[in-house]
C-alpha cells in the first residue's frame, strides 16, 4: 500500500526460538546505555532496502530507524522535534527556503564525522535517487551553509519538509559518504549514525537482522537494548505464537487477530493508518466514456453500502469513510466523512439523468493483497445492483500491480493507500502527472490551484486550505473511498513501554520503546 506503503518472507517457529531470545527488562545499565536485554519483535515482510532512499515508508521503517539517524524527530502527536539537528524553520514566507542546524561533535557509526557537508551530500543523494522522489521534486539545492548548517531551497513551495526529515518518511536518514560512493552495498549493510548498528554477522537477509549498540551515538541513553531482533515471519498465525509464547515481543496483527492477542494477555494498540476503496481514475473518459460525468461518478459512489463493507472485512477496528485522508492529518474534513450515505435509489437516478438508465461495463485492476481485493470485490457487487456490471483483474505482487495501475488499461483501480500529509498525497492523487493513484494525469485547475494556496499559506491557515481541497475532490468524487483501517500491534506490555501507535506514526524501536 502507497504511500505509507505495507508489504513475507518464510521462517519456522522453531528457528525464531533459535535465533532470538526473548525480551528482558533487568539488568544494569551497559557502558553503552542499554538497560534492556534483548528486544524481538517481528516482521511480516523483509525489507525492499536497508538503504533509507530505497525502503518502503511504513513497512521498512524498523529495519532502517534502528540504524540510521533522522535530521528530526516526529512524535506520535506529529510534533517535530530535536534529531541530528537542535534548531530547524523556515526562512521567509512562501514555505521555500528550510535551515537547520546539526549538534556539535556528531559520528556516523564508523567514528568519521557527521557534519553539514555530510548530511548536505546525503539529502541531495535521497531526493535525487529515492523511491519517493516526487516527495522531494519540489526541492532544487541542499547546501552546508556553515560547519554545522544546512540550507534547503525549494523551486515551489514544499510545507512539509520537517516530516519529511523525520524518521517517519525517513528523507532525513543521513548516509554516510562511505556508504554513497557504494549505494549497492547500501542494500545490506547499514551505513548511519543510528543507536543501532546491523550486525552482519547475525543476521541473515530476508530472515531475520540483528542491531547492536553504536558505540559512537551521540546519546547513549537513547540506547535501551543491549540488542535488537526483527524476525521475518511470513505465516501470521506463527508470528502471534511467536510473541504469544515469549519467543518473540511484538508485531503487527490483523483484525482478526485481536482476540486472540488478549486471550494471550498481550496488549494491543492501533491507530487509523490506512484506507482502501477505488479509484475512478478515468475521470475524463478515455476507455469509460461514462466516468467523464461526474453525475456518473457520484452514482457509483452513493451505491456502496461503506458500514457493511468495513463490519466485514475489518469488524470494529475500522470506520467507513468517503475521503482519503486519516483524522488527525491535515487534510481530513470530518463533515465530508459521510458525504455520499449509501442511496442506491439515487444512484440509479443519477444514472439515468446522465445518459446511462440500464447501467454500463467497467474493466477494473485491483490488488490481491491486504484486504484491497476483498474491498474490491464488495464494490463491485454493490455497483452491480445499480447495473454497472465489472470485469476485474487481481494482481498478486507489487510489481504486478504497478505495471497494471500505470498502464492506463484500466478506468479503476482498487487501492490502499498509507496516511499521508496533503501535500504528499496530493503528488500521488490530485495533481496532474501520471502515478499509480492517478495514472491519467487528470488535470483540475482549479484544485491544483487550491493546492498551491495551502502549500505556501502558513501553519495556522494551511489546514483548512487542505481541508476545502479535500472536499472539494470529494464532490468531483474521483475515488470511492470505503474504509479506514487500524494499524493493529500486539506487544508483551509486561516487557515494553513506549510501544505507540498513531496516524502516520508506527512504534519507534530506535527511541522510544524502552524495557519496564
Amino acid at each position: 500500500m502507497r504511500r505509507q506503503r505495507i508489504t513475507a518472507g518464510v521462517a519456522a517457529l522453531a528457528a525464531l526460538a533459535a535465533a532470538t531470545t526473548a525480551c528482558s527488562g533487568s539488568g544494569a545499565s551497559g557502558s553503552d546505555g542499554a538497560s534492556g536485554g534483548t528486544l524481538t519483535v517481528v516482521s511480516a515482510g523483509a525489507p525492499a532496502s536497508l538503504n533509507p532512499a530505497k525502503a518502503n515508508v511504513g513497512s521498512d521503517n524498523w529495519f532502517v530507524n534502528l540504524a540510521y539517524d533522522t535530521v528530526l524527530r516526529l512524535g506520535p502527536g506529529g510534533k517535530s522535534t530535536a534529531g541530528l539537528a537542535t534548531k530547524w524553520g523556515y526562512v521567509g514566507t512562501g514555505n521555500k527556503t528550510f535551515d537547520f542546524t546539526l549538534r556539535p561533535n556528531l559520528k556516523f557509526a564508523d567514528g568519521s564525522p557527521l557534519d553539514a557537508k555530510a548530511v548536505a551530500a546525503s539529502l541531495n543523494y535521497t531526493r535525487k535517487n529515492g523511491l519517493n522522489v516526487s516527495w522531494t521534486s519540489a526541492i532544487s539545492s541542499v547546501t552546508a551553509t556553515g560547519p554545522l548548517t544546512v540550507r534547503i531551497r525549494c523551486a515551489d513551495p514544499n510545507p512539509i519538509l520537517p516530516q519529511l526529515l523525520s524518521q517517519v518518511l525517513m528523507i532525513g536518514s543521513a548516509i554516510n559518504p562511505k556508504g554513497l560512493s557504494t549505494p549497492g552495498a547500501m542494500g545490506t549493510k547499514s551505513f548511519g549514525a543510528g543507536p543501532y548498528v546491523l550486525d552482519t554477522a547475525h543476521t541473515a537477509t530476508g530472515d531475520h537482522y540483528t542491531y547492536t549498540p553504536n558505540p559512537n551515538y551521540w546519546d547513549k541513553k537513547k540506547i535501551h537494548w543491549k540488542k535488537v531482533v526483527i524476525k521475518v515471519v511470513a505465516n501470521p498465525n506463527s508470528a502471534l505464537q511467536a510473541v504469544r509464547t515469549g519467543q518473540a515481543d511484538a508485531m503487527a496483527i490483523t483484525a482478526n487477530q485481536v482476540d486472540t492477542a488478549k486471550a494471550a494477555g498481550l496488549d494491543v494498540t492501533g491507530s487509523p493508518n490506512v484506507f482502501l476503496g477505488v479509484t475512478i481514475a478515468d475521470r475524463d473518459g478515455t476507455l469509460a466514456p461514462p466516468l467523464k460525468d461526474v453525475r456518473v461518478r457520484r452514482a457509483l459512489n452513493y451505491a456502496v453500502d461503506r458500514a457493511a463493507i468495513t463490519k466485514a472485512v475489518v469488524q470494529t477496528h475500522g470506520h467507513p469513510t468517503d475521503q482519503i485522508s486519516l483524522p488527525g492529518l491535515d487534510g481530513f474534513a470530518p463533515d465530508y466523512d459521510d458525504h455520499y450515505p449509501y442511496d442506491p435509489a439515487k444512484a440509479k437516478k443519477l444514472l439515468a439523468e446522465a445518459g446511462y438508465p440500464n447501467g454500463f461495463r467497467l474493466k477494473m485492476e485491483t490488488q490481491g493483497f491486504f484486504g484491497i481485493d476483498l474491498v474490491s470485490q464488495a464494490v463491485v457487487q454493490q455497483w452491480q445492483k445499480i447495473g454497472v456490471k465489472t470485469d476485474v483483474t487481481t494482481d498478486t505482487s507489487v510489481g504486478q500491480w504497478l505495471a497494471s495501475a500505470t498502464s492506463k488499461k484500466y478506468p479503476v483501480l482498487g487501492f490502499g493507500y498509507g496516511g499521508a500529509p496533503t501535500y504528499t498525497l496530493a503528488l500521488d492523487w490530485m495533481l496532474p502527472h501520471p502515478t499509480a493513484f492517478n495514472p491519467f494525469a487528470t488535470s483540475d485547475p482549479k484544485l491544483t490551484r487550491m493546492l498551491a494556496k495551502a502549500n505556501a499559506a502558513s501553519p495556522q491557515d494551511r489546514r483548512a486550505l487542505y481541508q476545502d481541497a479535500m472536499r472539494y475532490v470529494v464532490d468531483q468524487a474521483w475515488f470511492v473511498s470505503v474504509l479506514r483501517m487500524d494499524g493493529l500491534f500486539a506487544f508483551n506490555g509486561k516487557k515494553l513501554a513506549g510501544f505507540t501507535a498513531a496516524p502516520s506514526y508506527i512504534p519507534d524501536l530506535a527511541w522510544a520503546v524502552t524495557p519496564k
